[in-house]
């Protein structure tokens, strides 16, 4: 009989698939990489955000005045340890999703997997909550967010920048619905016979419908002076911004309701992706183990 050219012996073919299957590997290198450098973008970010929050109040505060923070939410209204406290999150979440990722270490894609389903369950709770309860939650950041920011103005700079920027861009002056009132409950804007600031009565510059002098062109930070002391809020109004911020930002949400769901659509699903691929590499290796 005559032999077939071109076919593999029998013993060569075994010896062709055993070497195939030593180096065939079920981790895919596309879900790999791609989580390790989507993470890491997240992880230079978190990593920034902690930079320059511990900057900012390492600049501005001493270490003597920690003792300022009374509650939970003296840590959350000061902007520099906001920003270290989400930088921190962020950095230790995206740091194991890479590790995890880059290692094939299945503790750590376990323990980025349980984070990000964490975070996405009290965004839907903390959102569901928002909608089934909407007036019980305006009221609740209405009340606290208007008294210990506003009291602590001038006690923190990184707190003040952060109102004036609000109110300018807004177009409102103060928190709650009381509005420019808001501003009374300030030691140094307090009406009170006995306030001997200059500022009694005044509201802060970034209230002012106009806030720069005509000829220079420079803030002009006495725009507000006096006007809570005025009693007819239509004459107010024409000079500053009398509603509250919350109402104003409320409101803007309401208008481009559209644009914040298709934000808030785009973040879940960026986020089930991650979570979506976590979970796949995490089957790859455990299979590529059981080999």
């Amino acid at each position: 009989m005559c032999a077939r050219r071109g076919r593999i012996p029998h013993h060569s073919h075994h010896l062709y698939l055993h070497r195939r299957d030593e180096t065939y590997s079920y981790i895919s290198p596309c879900v790999k990489y791609f989580l390790f450098f989507f993470n890491l973008i997240f992880w230079l970010i978190g990593g920034t955000f902690m930079a320059l929050g511990a900057w900012s109040f390492l600049e501005e505060y001493p270490e003597t005045d920690l003792a300022k923070f009374e509650s939970v939410l003296d840590i959350f209204i000061h902007v520099s340890l906001a920003l270290v406290i989400l930088g921190m999150i962020i950095f230790w979440m995206s740091l194991a999703g890479c590790l995890g990722a880059l290692r094939e270490n299945l503790c750590f894609l376990k323990l980025y997997s349980l984070m990000l389903l964490l975070l996405f369950i009290g965004e839907i709770v903390l959102s569901t909550v928002a909608f089934i309860f909407p007036n019980t939650v305006s009221y609740f950041l209405k009340d606290k967010l208007s008294k210990d920011p506003i009291m602590k103005y001038r006690d923190d700079t990184n707190l003040q920048n952060l109102i004036d920027v609000m109110q300018i861009n807004f177009k409102c002056c103060g928190i709650s619905d009381q509005g420019y009132k808001d501003w009374n409950r300030n030691i140094y804007f307090n009406c009170n016979e006995s306030n001997p600031s200059p500022e009694r009565c005044a509201v802060p510059f970034s209230c002012c419908r106009n806030n720069k002098n005509f000829d220079s062109g420079l803030i002009n930070s006495m725009c507000g002076y006096s006007f809570q002391n005025i009693s007819s809020v239509v004459q107010v109004n024409r000079f500053i911004y009398t509603r509250g911020c919350i109402e104003a930002v409320t409101e803007l949400f309401e208008k481009n309701m559209n644009y914040v769901a298709g934000v808030c659509l785009a973040s879940a699903v960026v986020q089930l992706l991650a979570m979506f691929l976590a979970r796949s590499l995490q089957g790859q290796i455990m299979a590529q183990q059981s080999r």
